[in-house]
């Protein structure tokens, strides 16, 4: 497919799947970068892993230690491996090629999806319900979500699922549930229309922010989902220069410490001896 295919299916669609973007280096580069992170809180909890499956580290934390698997699943975005990967060339040029941009703006970070049975967090996340990106962007009107999955995905492992041509209708009505988040109002779509995005490891799916789409909570035991996603704005949109690149994302700082009483001085002058 050309990128000038590319770009119709997704001004009609809201949506189109890049086949085969990433070679299979990155994906395998990326998932040993995020084994290693749970092997080593494994280790610092004195537990042995049996193999290096990542989803067989990832049970492994989440049976022994339920708050440090969501601390460590909380931090995966901010690995600089991830961050590098979902910049890498191979995504932001197809970005860029299908697209015809030239400038682009950051509006957040990037997200870690994982979803599985046997990983339920509870009374947690666990799929999320019908709603579109832009209220939680506000960029650029023709900004999208790069969703890059890291295994492949399919109706058997909590596929995401979008309502194809409803970016056409801009913000639609939302609601908000008890757990604080909008979702939009069920009135407002068909729920029969959703289609399954099924995609492979080094596919790319982009995705505009009107687009309508959920996480399926389908899928079969001892299978899992794992993907990547993150957001891209347009700096020539002129709507976006006009109101001066907003983000609905806010930057702030904890001032309080996470560890009360640390570091003690013996540990700073222990990283700092020669």
């Amino acid at each position: 497919m050309t990128y000038e295919h590319y770009l119709t299916e997704l001004k009609t669609n809201g949506f189109v799947v890049g086949k085969n973007i990433i070679p299979q280096d990155m994906i395998n580069k990326i998932t040993e970068s995020l084994k290693k992170t749970f092997i080593d809180q494994l280790k610092n909890l004195g537990l042995r892993h049996e193999n290096d499956d990542l989803f067989y580290l990832m049970q492994s934390l989440h049976k022994n230690n339920i708050e440090k698997y969501k601390k460590t699943l909380s931090a995966l975005w901010r690995k600089f491996d991830v961050y590098e990967f979902m910049h890498s060339p191979h995504i932001i040029n197809f970005v860029k090629n299908v697209m015809n941009w030239e400038d682009l703006f950051l509006p957040g970070g990037q997200v870690v999806h994982i979803m599985a049975e046997e990983l339920k967090i509870p009374d947690g996340y666990f799929g999320i319900h019908p709603h579109q990106d832009f209220p939680s962007v506000q960029g650029s009107l023709d900004g999208l979500v790069t969703w890059v999955p890291l295994v492949d995905v399919s109706e058997k492992n909590y596929s995401m699922d979008v309502l194809p041509k409803s970016h056409l209708n801009g913000i639609l009505p939302t609601n908000q549930d008890n757990s604080d988040t909008w979702k939009t109002d069920e009135s407002a779509y068909d729920a029969s229309k959703f289609y399954t995005i099924n995609a492979n490891a080094g596919d790319i799916v982009l995705m505009t922010n009107f687009t309508l789409h959920r996480s399926s909570l389908l899928g079969d035991n001892k299978n899992y989902r794992l993907a990547i996603s993150n957001r891209l704005d347009n700096a020539n949109e002129p709507t976006f220069i006009e109101r001066c690149y907003p983000s609905a994302y806010i930057r702030n700082i904890q001032r309080e410490q996470f560890v009360e009483n640390f570091p003690k001085v013996e540990q700073v002058k222990e990283i700092f001896k020669n």
